[in-house]
């Protein structure tokens, strides 16, 4: 049914095109070489991620990108006028180690610069040389310019043979560094640099504003709030913040979320930007900004994709029509079109809001980069099915009428300008739904139910209920193309009931830092209490004995009941690249007795278990302050035990044992009073709590029972 549809939605600009191409009016898309077509072209079979694709001459273009194992590479077209005709010329491994977040420009006639992520995650510029025709692509010169960190990267042409780059850094700050790149490539030299924002950032955009003055669109990755900054630039590459985070005076131009950014100018001081908002939808927002810098204000706001708008990439079709290519609804690739008068007023022409863009790829289109090819031709390179590197081209409709840009070298130099506006669209980020060209089957589970449906940003599968006291075990399997001690950060979002799942409907939360071993919940009904460990499991398929993942496992164990939610799983990288996914309905809390003891997290043992001579057995209810305070809670109220930490006697009879450790409570309404403090003593002392039972040779049980015969036990499992 898919399938036709999309044909039939796609009838009504095909047919006024065949008759006469005047009958199309300004922005109106038609697909040439698409995938939805069968016809454009899979230029990469492995891997075509970090895409960015700029103009060589009149019909050639240059890609760089990240292929196959990662690597760097740079592939060279021919696209025809029309865009009827897409053949690969050339292509050159320039890295193979890694080659992500690559942002292409031009330096002269035949020399291009590339700024990427290399070896570590370090910051590279790298030369080549590349023939008019595409035939030749020499290697000439790289400089690694940051040895701790360069993710996220946008560069740009500052004067005939000056660049800079602005790029996520060490601590995943924000900076803007200056090179000079001789003609013909030969010397790379760095020149400044400076570090406009000590928090973290990503989704680098950056534009030039006049002849010294830039503006850079960011995301503020601690909030994932969108911001706009500008510096100057001279000649020499000196550079001085203006308007910027460490001056205390840039715009935040999106208060909720402002992520995958691409920026371009309309005119002198206007410009639009092309970003992932809201719940992650589609919005195209415009700006003044004075010609020093001085003043960004806000103009106007579209959400032209009321679903999904990741990855957009703008361009300029004529001197009031932009077009985007996005990732939109289900990750499929979509392209939408939009005036943007003079004042920064926008209106939608083909966009999804108002039902009527193209839907190009079906499957999947990430990472896109879009280049005007003639007056009314464009080209896209983008990741799509099993996150191969694909091209394809569309017409699009330019209002003659008001495009007085009728000479050729102003047309060029907006070719330039808005091909290669290279920004953190080619970061890679850790998966949990694919390994690098692979789709990951076990990817996501609920108490080892395995979520089949995980490709999509939304998916639907069957919920899995789950009962108070019992233990409810998420776990996310993460792939990441830098290796798995990469992946810093694991957030697991629940307590969402919104129709549309959204993680800032979450009211409860659990965030992993991995590398620092900790948690912190944001539990605001008091639901749970929860642990997390890490796991890194090689060749878990048998098939590739270089695949590793890092298993994700969020313990816990619910209080109350809760509503059928969502779960949402989000896994971050060292530079801040991440991957959102929302199960939806997965996940309901019921009150019902507990038939077996759940194991928190570690090996179970019954309460009437002997233990053997060389085990010891702690019953503790829960933790406060420092590791040598542990505290029970007995009739709703806290008691201190300090004999836990001491040195017990070697020989020990059970009763001894019960004596001194088996702290009990009746079945009651004391039950839940125990779990609630156990929950509220774990969310304020966590590292406490973590060093009683947060490592792998720990397990808490409880044991619940509804005769009225036997107590309540946590038990504290700890082998020496």
């Amino acid at each position: 049914m898919r399938a036709v549809f999309f044909l039939l939605f796609l009838l009504p600009f095909i047919i006024p095109v065949l008759v006469d191409d005047a009958l199309a009016a300004a922005g109106d898309i038609t697909a040439v070489k698409t995938q939805a077509e069968g016809n454009n072209l899979e230029h990469d079979a492995e891997f075509g991620s970090s895409n960015s694709l700029v103009q060589v001459d009149s019909d050639t273009y240059a890609l760089a990108y990240q292929g196959a194992d990662l690597d760097g590479f740079i592939t060279t077209f021919t696209i025809s006028a029309d865009g009827s005709t897409i053949t690969k010329v050339d292509s050159l491994e320039h890295d193979t180690v890694n080659g992500g977040s690559n942002s292409l420009v031009q330096v002269d006639s035949d020399t291009y610069a590339v700024a990427y992520t290399g070896f570590a995650g370090d910051g590279f510029i790298t030369t080549f040389t590349i023939s008019a025709d595409g035939s030749t692509i020499t290697k000439v010169n790289s400089l690694e310019h940051d040895t701790v960190n360069g993710g996220s990267n946008s560069l740009v042409q500052v004067d005939s043979d000056t660049y800079a780059v602005a790029y996520t850094g060490f601590d995943g700050d924000g900076f803007i560094t200056t090179f000079t790149i001789s003609a013909d490539g030969s010397t790379i030299t760095k020149v400044d640099s400076l570090e406009h924002d000590t928090t973290a950032v990503t989704h680098n955009s950056l534009v030039q504003v006049d002849s010294d003055t830039y503006a850079l669109a960011y995301t503020q990755n601690n909030s994932a709030d969108g911001y706009i900054s500008t510096f100057t630039i001279d000649s020499d590459g000196n550079i001085t913040a203006v308007k910027t985070q460490s001056e205390g005076n840039n715009l935040e131009y999106d208060t909720e979320t402002g992520t995958d950014n691409s920026l371009v100018q309309v005119d002198s001081d206007t410009y639009a930007l092309a970003y992932r908002g809201s719940e992650f939808d589609g919005f195209i927002s415009t700006f003044t900004i004075s010609a020093d810098g001085s003043t960004i204000t806000k103009v106007d706001s579209l959400e032209h994709d009321t679903e999904y708008g990741a990855y957009p990439s703008i361009v300029q079709v004529d001197s009031v029509t932009y077009a985007v290519a996005y990732s939109g609804p289900g990750t499929d690739g979509f392209i939408s079109t939009f005036t943007i008068d003079s004042d920064g007023n926008i209106t939608a022409v083909k966009t999804q809001s108002e039902g009527n863009n193209l839907e190009h790829d079906t499957n999947d289109a990430e990472y896109n980069s879009l280049v005007q090819v003639d007056s009314d031709t464009y080209a896209v390179a983008y990741a799509g099915s099993g996150d191969d590197g694909f091209i394809s081209t569309f017409t699009i409709s330019a209002d003659d009428s008001t495009d007085d840009s009728t000479d050729d070298s102003t047309s060029t130099e907006s070719k330039k300008r808005s091909g290669a506006c290279g920004f953190d669209r080619d970061c890679t980020a850790p998966r949990i739904t694919k390994h690098g060209i692979s789709e990951t089957p076990d990817g996501f589970s609920i108490n080892n139910v395995i979520f089949e449906e995980n490709q999509k940003f939304y998916n639907e599968n069957p919920t899995v209920e789950i009962g108070i006291g019992e233990l409810t075990t998420i776990k996310a399997r993460a792939w990441e193309n830098m290796g798995p001690e990469k992946i810093f950060l694991a957030i697991a979002y629940l307590d969402m009931q919104e129709a549309k799942p959204n993680w800032q409907d979450s009211e409860a939360y659990i965030e992993y830092d991995i590398r620092d071993d900790s948690i912190t919940i944001h539990d605001e009904n008091k639901l749970f209490l929860a642990q997390a460990s890490t796991e890194i499991v090689k060749d878990p398929y048998g098939d590739n004995q270089g695949l590793e993942f890092l298993d994700i496992t969020f313990s816990l164990m619910f209080t109350k009941p809760m509503e059928t939610s969502h779960v949402a799983i989000q896994v971050v990288d060292h530079i801040r690249n991440y991957e959102l996914v929302y199960f939806k309905d997965a996940l309901k809390v019921v009150d019902r007795p507990i038939s077996e003891m759940p194991e928190f997290p570690g090996k179970i043992e019954k309460v009437d278990t002997i233990p053997k001579q060389d085990e010891d057995i702690h019953f503790v209810f829960a933790v406060n302050g420092t590791k040598d305070t542990v505290f029970a809670a007995v009739d709703g109220h806290a008691i201190p035990i300090e004999e836990l930490n001491k040195e017990e006697p070697k020989i020990e009879t059970p009763e001894e044992r019960d004596a001194r450790y088996h702290l009990k409570v009746k079945q009651s309404d004391q039950y839940e009073k125990l779990l609630e403090y156990i929950a509220e003593s774990q969310a304020l002392h966590p590292e406490a709590w973590d060093k009683i039972v947060g490592t792998d040779n720990v397990s808490n049980q409880m044991e619940h029972v509804t005769d009225g015969t036997k107590t309540n036990v946590i038990k504290n499992d700890r082998r020496r």
